[in-house]
């Protein structure tokens, strides 16, 4: 006999969770269940990024996402505390910086004006003002950069979970299995079969399921631009001592953070083959990202590797901005929420009251996403971010 719910949601990551926890939270959503094949989340994305939040985006959509992803984890404590016990996700808000390297200045600017348009708290310092204001930041490409003291990072796993359990808690309900079919009738979808071989039907599916979006879309012939590419992280150590120095973003595609005693970070290759793997590229740190890490902080020319692990970027092969909303032009009762190139966390919280408006109110009513709609994949339109990714 098949399960029946009113409201199914494919992928139980931070995306899947925080859509089911708002949907959930003042009671409008009914009966939802979360479809997740690994509730141990060892090679999910989530746990395995940087964790990173910020409003430093040309995008406008983007920019106020991140400021209310800003907003609701410097809550997220004591806000989805369940019977008193609090949520601790280690927020920090240690700033974030843009570094224009690499020929990019103008179009950083640019983005600047277009932060302080829409609220986001930024300062532009020119190399000199960025040199006094960080002194281990060396670097002579370095033409400009943007300063956002709001923006940090937080404990990625401790979020997600912190998501599943208030959506636990509101009734949702987590089934440990892996979506192989999907079906529909008389134009909408109507009931996916699992691994297990039990089904579920629904009234309304929600596909949130990261870098596996695409190949589950396949399923029911829905041409999803999401792809799985492997981004190598890095946690190490220098052996001199640094001032306090924010998350770093380069247009040379750095991109490190301090972590413990040490730092983070890595730098994504968008040009490699997409696909799964979770091993290290052969000689990536010490051809590639070192000696660009040491010619941007001269004290990195001597730091010892401590740890090395790979995540997974949901890749919007179309522009690598967010796929959010119905699938416009099929199986409308089908909503996607994928392809965040690497933003997932930062938007998890925005996606998910997203989601839950175009469901339960017919529309946005907050922060208006519609030209991150699927309307633009079929359109061949990319709504790109200008700069930094």
């Amino acid at each position: 006999m098949a399960k029946k719910f009113d409201i199914a949601i494919i992928g139980g990551g931070i995306i899947g969770s925080s859509i089911a926890y708002f949907l959930t939270r003042d009671g409008r959503g009914g009966n939802v269940a979360v479809i997740e094949p690994d509730p141990t989340y060892e090679y999910a994305a989530t746990p395995r990024s940087q964790g990173g939040v910020r409003q430093i985006f040309s995008l406008p959509e983007n920019i106020a996402m991140g400021g209310f992803g800003l907003d609701f984890y410097s809550r997220f404590e004591t806000d989805m505390a369940i019977g008193g016990d609090p949520q601790p996700i280690s927020f920090n808000r240690g700033g974030y910086l843009f570094i224009s390297d690499n020929g990019g200045h103008k179009e950083m600017e640019a983005n600047y004006h277009t932060q302080v348009a829409n609220g986001a708290n930024v300062e532009l310092l020119d190399a000199a003002a960025l040199r006094a204001r960080f002194p281990s930041i060396q670097s002579e490409d370095i033409v400009l950069g943007v300063h956002s003291p709001d923006d940090g990072w937080l404990d990625p796993y401790a979020a997600m979970m912190g998501f599943r359990k208030c959506a636990r808690h509101q009734g949702v309900t987590y089934i440990d299995d892996k979506v192989v079919g999907w079906e529909g009738a008389g134009g909408l979808a109507r009931t996916l079969t699992l691994e297990s071989g039990e089904t579920v039907e629904a009234d309304t599916f929600v596909l949130a399921a990261g870098a596996w979006s695409g190949e589950l879309a396949k399923l029911i012939g829905f041409d999803l631009p999401v792809e799985p590419l492997s981004r190598d992280c890095f946690h190490f150590k220098c052996d001199q001592e640094l001032e306090p120095l924010p998350l770093i973003k380069t247009e040379k595609d750095i991109g490190i953070r301090p972590e413990t005693t040490g730092y983070s970070g890595g730098m994504p290759d968008w040009n490699r083959s997409a696909g799964w793997s979770f091993y290290e590229m052969p000689g990536h740190f010490e051809n590639t990202l070192w000696p660009i890490l040491a010619e941007l902080i001269p004290a990195f020319e001597t730091l010892k590797v401590e740890n090395v692990w790979q995540g997974h970027y949901a890749n919007s092969t179309l522009d690598h901005t967010a796929i959010i909303g119905p699938w416009t032009g099929g199986m409308e009762n089908i909503y996607v929420a994928t392809g965040y190139s690497g933003h997932g966390i930062m938007q998890a919280p925005a996606t998910g009251r997203g989601i839950a408006e175009l469901i339960l109110d017919g529309g946005y009513q907050t922060i208006d996403l519609t030209n991150m709609g699927y309307a633009r994949v079929p359109a061949g339109k990319p709504y790109r971010e200008i700069g930094i990714v």
